[in-house]
Parts: C-alpha cells; structure tokens; sequence
C-alpha cells in the first residue's frame, strides 16, 4: 500500500483545470450580480467594512491573551494568599471577558451581515 506510486495526470493538465475552475467562479459571480445587484451590493459593503475593521479585531484577540495570562496568574497569587472570595471573581471575570474578545471577530462579523441584510 505505501509503496506504490499513481499517477493521476500531468502538471499541465492540472493547470489547465484551474484555469478553467477561476474562470467559471467569476462568471458565476458576475451572473449572480446581474441578477441580484442590490443584494450583491449590500453583501460588497458588508465585506469590505469587516475587513477594514479585521486588523483592529486581530490585534485585540492577540493583546489579550497574554493580559488575561497576567490577570489568571494574578488571581493564582491571591488564592495562595487566602483571598479566595477576590482570586475567584478575578478568575471569573477574566475568562468570561477572554472568551468574549476570542469570539468578538465571530460576533462583528455577524451583526454586520445581520445589518446589512435590512
């Protein structure tokens, strides 16, 4: 079983079946905009002030972790300390809030298409 070499096609003839597939996806796209211009538009807006808003986001999800890495070793010292009433509202308030920044791409992403569908 793993010896064995197949060969499915040539290089060449691969190329070709990519030209053929980028061709076909943005005449698909330019039909689909003929007919739905308005929707297409709305979904264009849509996409571009997410991707202008993404690099914000990106940043935002990498800053946190190491702040909540700082906040979680924090609250370990407290616990260790016997300010346990503190160390596990610090623990708490600190995933939920990591959590939220992780899903906050998801989350913009999504209200922005929810607005832009109105």
């Amino acid at each position: 079983m793993w010896g064995k070499v197949q060969t499915v096609g040539t290089i060449t003839e691969f190329i070709n079946k990519e030209a053929t597939l980028g061709m076909t996806a943005s005449l698909n796209g330019l039909l689909d905009w003929a007919l739905h211009p308005v929707g297409q538009t709305k979904e264009f807006g849509a996409n571009l002030a997410y991707e202008k808003i993404e690099p914000f986001l990106d940043i935002l999800c990498i800053i946190s972790y190491p702040i909540a890495s700082i906040l979680i070793t924090t609250a370990g010292l407290l616990y260790i300390i016997n300010l346990k009433e503190k160390s596990i509202s610090w623990l708490t308030k600190t995933t939920l809030i990591y959590v939220l920044i992780q899903l906050l791409p998801t989350l913009t992403k999504m209200t922005i298409q929810l607005l832009a569908s109105y």
